[in-house]
């Protein structure tokens, strides 16, 4: 908390009760303002590759939109990022406060006084979409959900995402001030979902249909709403990895979700879908375009480690130029049928001897129709000695 405080205005530390709306686990049919404005079941959507950092399909992507729960993801990167930092652990206690007793939407039911580990937080809000937990995870950190939302936008900032403000650590909509609701563009909720994904514990979480919970007055375990993961849903999608739905009226039926087949992996965000399961779900268009950048989309070898891709130059070396070789494997991701339009090209400059062998001498670059779409260190295959002095004046 320390070490947020100085990037945070004057704020309030006054809580009252919360008056929400809509829960964010709907059923039925959505009738918000944000809902498929396309025509074709959906307000925006977003693909991308999260290794080869590829886009593969946008539409609105930059758009901002109600994110419902998905601003959860950021709640639980700014946690992970506090435990990956030892500001704290995930079995540090945390109490329950009058506040967060009152949540409500979906939630676990925390009582007042309770004491959880961070972790079990964690799994409740990655898992149940529990507001009450995401709730006491950022007044742990945080002080209030007040505070935790000004950290919140701080990291957005920090992590390029121009379509993203937050008011809260759950994305509730209030309804003492409509205005007050979290926002992110598709293109946003994909890269905070990327980086979400980097954690394993989160990863576990993110595909975990159910898991056991108890704590005296809510026995049933914690059930995740994300129907691509469980295969007893519907709408399950075998290769699907997470990540998180979301639900408002304001929002309709979202999801972040991920795939990953052989060596792809995938994010695709929907926003704005009118309908809980079935083909015009949000579960069934990220599935439909999942399954299209799949079909349409491989990983292709194209640089092997140790390959020479050329010749650097030596400035004051006993040769002119150092073999310059691949320091790893390069692999571009095109479209099916295309790989011969891929290229390798090398980009060095001059090194000064003495080199020695796996000294960087420049880039190695992979191009599809004029644009860089991957790129590997290249290194000296060779050491090469310094010419000594005497031969400036003795050349023979």
């Amino acid at each position: 908390m320390k070490r947020w405080m100085s990037v945070l205005v004057a704020l309030s530390l006054a809580v009252s009760i919360p008056v929400f709306g809509q829960e964010e686990e709907g059923t039925g049919t959505a009738k918000g303002a944000s809902v498929d404005t396309t025509g074709k079941g959906y307000t925006a959507a977003f693909v991308l590759e999260p290794n080869a950092k590829r886009v593969l399909f946008a539409e609105n992507s930059n758009l901002m939109l109600p994110t419902a729960s998905m601003a959860k993801m950021m709640t639980c990167l700014i946690a992970m990022e506090e435990i990956r930092d030892g500001r704290l652990k995930l079995d540090t206690p945390v109490t329950v406060s009058a506040f967060v007793s009152h949540m409500g939407g979906s939630r676990i039911y925390l009582k007042e006084g309770q004491v959880w580990p961070v972790q079990t937080l964690l799994a409740a809000t990655m898992i149940q979409s529990a507001n009450d937990a995401a709730t006491a995870i950022a007044e742990k950190i945080a002080g209030s959900e007040q505070n935790f939302a000004e950290i919140m936008n701080v990291r957005a900032k920090q992590m390029g995402l121009t379509q993203s403000h937050f008011y809260d650590p759950h994305g509730l909509p209030n309804s003492k001030d409509p205005k007050a609701i979290d926002m992110q563009s598709a293109h946003d909720l994909a890269i905070v979902g990327m980086e979400l994904m980097k954690y394993p514990l989160m990863r576990q979480y993110a595909a975990t249909p159910w898991m056991a919970f108890s704590n005296g007055t809510f026995t049933s375990g914690i059930t995740n709403p994300n129907h691509l993961i469980n295969p007893k849903k519907r709408d399950y999608y075998p290769a699907a990895t997470g990540i998180k739905t979301g639900y408002s009226t304001p929002a309709g039926y979202c999801v972040t979700a991920s795939a990953k087949q052989g060596d792809m992996e995938l994010i695709a965000v929907v926003m704005g879908a009118k309908t809980a399961v079935g083909p015009q779900s949000s579960f069934g268009i990220a599935s439909r375009l999942m399954s299209n950048a799949f079909a349409s989309y491989i990983f292709t070898p194209v640089v092997k480690k140790g390959t020479a891709v050329g010749q650097a130059a030596v400035n004051n070396g006993r040769e002119a130029t150092v073999r310059a070789v691949a320091a790893g494997d390069a692999r571009a991701l095109v479209k099916r049928g295309e790989q011969s339009s891929v290229k390798v090209v090398f980009r060095g400059g001059s090194v000064t001897a003495p080199v020695r062998v796996g000294q960087p001498v420049g880039t190695i670059l992979v191009e599809q129709n004029g644009q860089t779409i991957a790129k590997v260190l290249a290194v000296a295959g060779a050491a090469v000695e310094e010419t000594p002095w005497w031969r400036k004046f003795w050349p023979f």
